[in-house]
C-alpha cells in the first residue's frame, strides 16, 4: 500500500511529547512490510542543522490560503525506507518553537493545505493518508468539500489518530472562514462549529473515515463524560468507526544492551548490571550512593493529567516514614516545579530534582531506577511505563488508558504481572500501591521476578502496526467494493 501520514512533530527533528515519538516510529515498521510510506511535516527553523544539510529542495509550490497564494518549498529526506517531505514557509514555520503561538490556528491550517497541495502537485496517489490530532484533523474535510482536491479525495482513505483528546485546535470562527475560503454556512453546520469556536480536532473525528485512539482503553473511555473532554458525543456518533490501538516502543532507541546513554549496557541475562546505572544515577543527581534503598523515579511533563496533585499528597510522608529515595526529571507548570524544588530542599539526601529535560538523564534514570512513578489521572497510552519496564524498571502507575492495557499487577502466587496499579474510581489508592512495590522490593525472589517480567515482554511496534495495516487494508478493501 502507498501510505501517507501528516504530523505537526517528528523524532528526531522536532519533539514535544509522545506524537513525536509514534511518527518516528510507526512509519519505519510499515516501511519494513514492504509499504510506501511518506511522511508530511512542517520545515521548522529548530530543526538541528545535521539533518537540514541532508535535506533536498525537490520543488516549491504555491499554497491558496487566506485570500492569498502563498510559496511553500517541499525539501525531501529519506531514512530507513521512508520519505520525508518537509514543508518550509517562513511566515508560518520559521519559529523558535512548535507550538503556543498566538496564530497557531492560522500556522496549521496553512499545512492542512499545503500538504494536500503538495500530494496534488506531486500525484502521490495514495491508497491513505494517516493524520494525527488536531494539528492536521481538517485534512479529511479538505479531501471531502474542497473543490480543489474533492477529485483525489475519491481514492484516498483518511485515517485521523488521537493522541490526546484533552488537545483539540479550537480557534474563532475568522481562522476557518478566512483561512480556508469555504463558505460560512460549512462553519455553521455541526460538524465544524464548536461552541462558536472552530474545532480541528472535532471537525476531523467527523470527517475521517476511521478514527483510532493510542489504545483500547483510551478508545473506551473517551466516550464517557469524565474523559471525553465535551466531545464524548461527537464520538459516540462515530463509534463504530472508532478504534483502540496500543502504541508501540522504538526498541532501538531504547534498548538497555546498547544503550550508550547509560553507564553500563545490560540485558535480561545481565540484569545485576543495572545497580551499576542505580549508582550512576544517585551519583548524578547528587544523592547518596546507596544500593540497598529502594530508588523510585518520574520523567513527565508536570501537568494536572500527569497526577502531580497525588503526589504532593503521597511523597511528604512516605519520604518522612520509608528508608526511599525519588528522582525528578521533568518541566511544566511552575507550581508543580516548585513543589519538587521545596521536596528536594527537605530531604536533600532522599529526592533531587531536574527541572527541565535531557534525553541522555533521562535513559540513565529509566537504567538506574528500581520504580517508575506513573499516577496520571487519564494516560491516552503512555510510553514512559512501556521504557521503565523495557530497562528493568517497575511502573507503579493509575489504572487508566493505556496504562491499564499495560501495567498487570504483580501476583505473588504465580509471580506474574510487571507493575503495581492504583484504581482511582474504585477508590484504590496510589499511595497503597506504592506501598505494595516499597514492600516487595524488600523481598529479592519477587522483587527479581517482576523485573524480569517487564523486560521479557514484547513492546516493540511490530503487532501495532499489524494492526494499523490490517484498518488500512480493510478501508482500501471497501473502496474497490464499492
Amino acid at each position: 500500500m502507498k501510505i501517507i501520514m501528516a504530523a505537526a512533530e517528528c523524532v528526531p527533528f522536532a519533539k514535544t511529547g509522545g506524537l513525536a515519538d509514534v511518527i518516528g516510529a510507526l512509519p519505519k515498521e510499515l516501511a519494513k512490510n514492504d509499504h510506501d510510506v511518506t511522511v508530511f511535516l512542517p520545515k521548522y527553523s529548530l530543526i538541528a542543522e545535521e539533518f537540514v544539510q541532508q535535506f533536498s529542495l525537490l520543488e516549491e509550490i504555491t499554497v491558496s490560503f487566506a485570500g492569498e497564494q502563498k510559496t511553500c518549498s517541499i525539501h525531501q529526506f529519506r531514512n530507513e525506507n521512508v520519505r520525508y517531505f518537509f514543508l518550509e514557509n517562513q511566515e508560518y514555520f520559521g519559529r523558535s518553537q512548535i507550538y503556543g503561538e498566538a496564530d497557531d490556528g492560522e500556522r496549521f491550517g496553512f499545512f492542512n493545505n499545503a500538504v494536500l497541495t503538495a500530494i496534488k502537485k506531486l500525484e502521490l496517489n495514495a491508497d491513505v493518508i494517516h493524520v494525527h490530532d488536531w494539528h492536521t484533523a481538517v485534512i479529511p474535510l479538505l479531501l471531502k468539500e474542497d473543490s480543489r482536491f474533492k477529485n483525489m479525495g475519491e481514492g484516498l482513505k483518511s485515517v485521523l489518530t488521537i493522541h490526546n483528546l484533552q488537545f483539540q485546535g479550537a480557534f474563532p470562527k475568522s481562522v476557518f472562514t478566512t483561512g480556508f475560503e469555504l463558505e460560512e454556512s460549512q462553519f455553521d453546520d455541526s460538524a465544524i462549529e464548536w461552541n462558536g469556536n472552530y474545532n480541528m480536532l472535532k471537525t476531523g473525528i467527523l470527517y475521517a473515515d476511521k478514527v483510532t485512539t493510542v489504545s483500547p482503553a483510551y478508545r473506551d473511555e473517551i466516550l464517557t463524560s469524565q474523559y471525553g473532554e465535551g466531545l464524548e458525543k461527537v464520538l459516540r456518533k462515530r463509534e463504530e468507526d472508532l478504534v483502540g490501538i496500543l502504541n508501540g516502543l522504538d526498541t532501538k532507541f531504547y534498548n538497555p544492551a546498547t544503550d550508550l546513554a547509560i553507564e553500563m549496557e545490560f540485558d535480561h541475562s545481565s540484569i545485576e548490571e543495572k545497580a551499576v546505572n542505580k549508582r550512576k544515577a544517585q551519583s548524578l543527581m547528587g544523592l547518596p550512593v546507596k544500593g540497598n534503598i529502594p530508588l523510585t523515579v518520574m520523567i513527565s511533563r508536570l501537568a494536572g493529567q500527569k497526577g502531580i496533585d497525588i503526589l504532593e499528597e503521597t511523597l511528604p510522608e512516605l519520604l518522612q516514614s520509608k528508608d526511599m529515595q525519588f528522582i525528578l526529571l521533568g518541566s511544566g507548570e511552575e507550581k508543580f516545579e516548585d513543589f519538587f524544588r521545596q521536596l528536594a530542599k527537605k530531604f536533600p539526601d532522599k529526592v533531587a530534582a531536574h527541572i527541565g529535560f535531557d534525553e541522555d538523564l533521562a535513559h540513565q534514570l529509566y537504567a538506574g531506577a528500581d520504580i517508575f512513578l506513573m499516577p496520571s489521572h487519564f494516560e491516552p497510552c503512555g510510553l514512559s511505563q512501556l521504557i521503565s519496564m523495557r530497562y528493568g524498571t517497575v511502573p507503579v502507575a493509575n489504572k487508566t488508558g493505556g496504562l491499564k492495557d499495560t501495567v498487570i499487577e504483580y501476583d505473588r502466587i504465580t509471580q506474574t504481572g510487571n507493575g503495581f496499579l492504583s484504581d482511582f474510581t474504585r477508590n484504590s489508592l496510589f499511595t497503597e500501591a506504592l506501598k505494595r512495590a516499597l514492600r516487595l522490593y524488600q523481598e529479592s525472589e519477587h522483587w527479581e521476578a517482576i523485573k524480569k517480567n517487564g523486560m521479557d515482554a514484547d513492546y516493540s511496534w511490530k503487532q501495532s502496526a499489524k494492526a494499523y495495516e490490517e484498518l488500512y487494508q480493510e478501508m482500501v478493501s471497501n473502496l474497490t467494493a464499492k
